[in-house]
């Protein structure tokens, strides 16, 4: 309870001071007046440093800048502050969801995850995690949450959405800003605007306000301390010199106080300070070093004020901007904690837990096959390597990657849950491998690899140095082996180099294959090499970081290179060189078919951590696994561990599929808890599932311009609001699984819907919900809106849109009535000539559990009274 008083308090007093900014704050305009300092923001003590900074130490505020080497935490950005007049350093740090530095950090439940949710709550306990991680590893804002939407689900950054609506994404992003924000972080929304997939966008003024703007309109609300433009162009301007997007929309319309910042790279000019924008990054910053553009340097910005297209009022506003929020969390007097203190893990991994629980989706579930009953746990075949290790994230996206010590696995969650439990593991899909046998290693017709390390040569039969062997090489250790690797058959390799306290390269004939936590450059992104930072969707099985490649390769001799270049962690450098041999492949997949047709049931994890590519198959060949295995065994059931819609085709030929999305540092023991029904499947798919990619509106064959290839380079949203299920009920398609979807162990009906008008402006949906099954569960009710019945001229509306959702649980035999709000926004459309203006006459409200199972339909007339 105290922690929610104070996260109260917090959010008051921001709120507070942000309404101050929208004038002369409390006592303090009149006091600069008579001062004669000129009042920039209001702020008496933000306008007195004002006045009191140099131009240079101006600049040097809307630049970033790379922390000495002495201090870095290795963030990805930084701005040095200006110590004379006592204004501290300000470190941005990369999401989401998480908090990335050189620490390893919580490994929070993936984005789409939480908006599986459906709950404003979890997001925004969510936030607090991510705010109270900030704040241990001495950060001061992070770069999250990201509030584009999924509309195209092929799209390599969709995943890391809060799926495809704008009114669940706009009520979760608004929750994750207001509980990083109730830890005294401040948090950057991003990427503004119509960042979706395609780099040069056009789009109609109706579909950006209600659409594209709603989930940034909701983050303004919440108060959100900085928002960061996008990369792409808007209506034919960067976004982070669009006037009309940074300055019309976002500050005169949505009334924004924040400070903008730039995407790394994202500036393209000086005068870009004009339209709006407040801050550039990465500046000679970044968490690699890497030399990207900029246009806010001292000595660019100052050949911009000689020839007058920028003048030095501009740069005061953006850097009282700046001032401004980092006054209104406290950073100039005391606030400012730059220092490294214990994560708060217990309280965060029981946040991680229900929000995994709470989160994954029951897609089947053929003749109740799950939960699993004690007949299926005591012949039960476990497969996958995410069954035996804990697959927390996706391993990229600036996710945070968890932490190794707080991850249990499904498999060993099962066995100490489950009694008299006889479970076989199988890993069928090997991501660690095996060292690479000194037989296949050899230099010059000698046995062995040469390591050169500071110019001494000397020959290592295999390249196998870790903590667990005993041998890890000295702290700061630098060596190359080279070689010769003689393959005995032909065919695909999987070739894996795997560090920890050092990156790792490996070469074969001359050609780098792969490389572990390099990052964007030579060095590590982050400072240190992280055990979940290769490319493998989890860390190795004794912890290190693992990139894996596959490498057809012909029978004989191939040349190979190994580098190896220590971090900045001070740890003892491992490396080593593993592979699976296209012959282990073959005898791990015949092992896990063989350990599934000797079981009752089998239960099959899958993963898959690109994009969700509908035309391609699972990688590694699990589709085949999964195949094979439902063949053999009838009770076969697949946990999917994936954020985007799949290609699924055995899905006839299993009993029930899970998704899981990615759990975080919890998802083993959530995935095991839903498997066992400890806790019943609530979550709902943030996305529509289509049957084939095809049916996505970016993916529309009769329509290329709105793929986010687009046509000569330009992306045009002509489906104007229909995004998403919107598009399906508009095309009359039939998606796989719906929006809203997610099934339950117990059943649900929905009776006596009553809608009113509600005080605000917007309506009160009340409905009667029944637990009609034997257990406990939560529901997802969903109000949508359906379309005018006289529509006003011009004006576009979708056939049905997400109004307002709420979780209800209910025991078995009983009943609870809920009511959900719709707020007056979502009865109103966007008119250049008008604003927001309501829409008045007959309309439907449609309740039910999906975008396609509507329960009860009432008509309702908006008459504006």
């Amino acid at each position: 309870m105290r922690s929610r008083i104070s996260r109260r308090s917090f959010v008051t007093a921001a709120v507070a001071t942000a309404a101050a900014a929208t004038g002369v704050a409390a006592g303090a305009g009149p006091a600069a007046a008579r001062s004669g300092v000129a009042r920039v923001t209001g702020n008496s003590r933000v306008d007195h440093l004002l006045a009191r900074m140099t131009l240079d130490e101006k600049l040097s505020m809307i630049e970033g800048q790379p922390e000495a080497a002495a201090t870095t935490e290795y963030e990805a950005g930084y701005l040095a502050g200006v110590p004379r007049l006592g204004i501290p350093p300000l470190r941005l740090s990369d999401g989401p969801p998480g908090v990335i530095t050189r620490r390893d950090s919580t490994g929070m439940t993936s984005t789409m995850a939480l908006a599986a949710t459906f709950s404003v709550a979890d997001a925004e306990e969510n936030g607090e995690v991510i705010g109270r991680d900030a704040r241990s590893l001495g950060q001061d804002l992070v770069l999250e949450p990201f509030v584009n939407l999924d509309r195209d689900t092929s799209w390599s950054r969709g995943f890391n959405t809060y799926g495809e609506d704008p009114l669940l994404t706009a009520r979760t992003g608004a929750a994750v800003i207001t509980g990083i924000q109730s830890q005294g972080t401040m948090a950057q929304v991003k990427h503004y605007i119509a960042y979706d997939g395609g780099n040069n966008v056009v789009v109609d003024s109706q579909t950006l306000h209600e659409v594209y703007l709603q989930p940034f309109d909701a983050a303004v609300k919440a108060g959100v301390t900085s928002v960061m433009s996008s990369y792409n162009k808007v209506n034919g301007e960067y976004a982070s010199q669009n006037t009309y997007m940074l300055t019309t929309v976002l500050r005169e319309e949505l009334g924004f106080k924040g400070f903008v910042t730039s995407d790394w790279g994202a500036n393209h000019s000086t005068t870009s300070i004009n339209a709006g924008l407040d801050l550039e990054m990465p500046g000679g910053g970044g968490p690699s070093g890497t030399s990207i553009p900029t246009y806010f340097s001292k000595e660019k910005m100052k050949a911009a004020l000689a020839d007058g297209t920028v003048t030095e009022a501009t740069v005061t506003r953006a850097v009282g901007r700046i001032l401004y929020q980092m006054d209104r969390f406290g950073l100039l007097t005391g606030a400012s904690k730059h220092t490294v203190t214990p994560l708060k893990t217990a309280r965060n991994q029981e946040v991680l837990l229900r929000t995994a629980q709470r989160s994954a989706t029951l897609l089947k579930n053929k003749n109740g096959a799950l939960p699993l009953t004690a007949s299926d746990v005591a012949s039960l075949a476990l497969i996958g390597p995410g069954a035996g290790q804990t697959i927390a994230t996706n391993s990229g996206g600036e996710a945070a990657g968890g932490l190794l010590s707080e991850q249990t696995s499904a498999l060993d969650t099962l066995r100490a849950r489950a009694k008299n439990a006889r479970i076989t593991y199988a890993v069928g899909d090997d991501l660690t491998g095996t060292p690479v046998p000194a037989s296949a290693l050899s230099h010059d017709g000698t046995a062995g690899l040469v390591r050169t390390t500071d110019g001494a040569t000397r020959t290592d039969s295999v390249l196998d140095f870790t903590t667990a062997g005993g041998n890890a090489l000295p702290v700061g250790t630098a060596a190359t082996w080279t070689g010769t690797l003689t393959v005995p058959t032909e065919g695909d390799y999987w070739l894996n180099i795997q560090a920890l306290g050092a990156t790792g390269k490996l070469v074969v004939d001359g050609t780098t294959l792969t490389t572990v936590g390099a990052g964007f450059g030579a060095a590590p992104r982050y400072g240190v090499v992280h055990a979940t930072d290769g490319n493998a969707p989890t860390a190795t099985t004794d912890g290190l970081a693992n990139g894996r490649t596959k490498v057809h390769l012909k029978a004989g001799a191939h040349t190979l290179s190994v580098t190896a270049a220590p971090d900045v962690s001070g740890a003892p450098v491992q490396i080593r060189l593993n592979w699976v041999t296209p012959t282990q492949v073959r005898a791990n997949h015949d092992a896990a078919v063989a350990a599934a047709r000797e079981a009752r049931t089998a239960v099959v994890f899958v993963w898959n951590t690109g994009s969700g590519d509908l035309s391609a198959a699972l990688p590694d060949d699990q589709d085949q696994l999964v195949a094979d295995i439902a063949a053999v065994n009838e009770n076969t059931i697949v946990v999917l561990q994936t954020n985007q819609p799949i290609a699924l085709p055995w899905l006839d030929d299993v009993k029930a599929v899970l998704d899981t999305y990615f759990g975080g540092d919890q998802a083993g023991v959530a995935a095991a808890d839903i498997l066992l029904g400890t806790v019943n499947p609530s979550g709902r798919l943030p996305f529509t599932w289509p049957k084939d990619l095809s049916q996505e509106v970016a993916h529309d064959p009769a329509h290329p311009e709105r793929s986010s290839k687009g046509v000569d380079g330009v992306t045009t949203y002509s489906e104007g609001v229909n995004i998403g299920y919107r598009h399906f009920d508009a095309t009359g398609q039939t998606p796989l699984f719906p929006f809203g979807y997610g099934l339950s162990y117990t059943t649900f009906r929905h009776d006596e819907l009553r809608v009113t008008g509600a005080r605000d402006g917007g309506l009160d949906v009340t409905v009667t919900v029944t637990n009609t099954g034997r257990t406990e569960g939560t529901d997802v009710v969903q109000a949508y809106l359906g379309r005018p019945r006289q529509a006003p001229t011009g004006v576009q509306f979708a056939p049905k849109a997400l109004a307002a959702y709420e979780r209800v649980t209910v025991k078995p035999g009983r009943s609870r009535r809920v009511t959900l709000r719709i707020a007056p926004r979502q009865l109103r459309y966007w008119s250049d000539k008008t604003g927001w203006t309501l829409a008045t006459g007959r309309r439907d409200v449609l309740v039910g559990s999906s975008a396609r199972d509507i329960a009860f339909r009432r008509e309702v007339n908006i008459t504006g009274r």
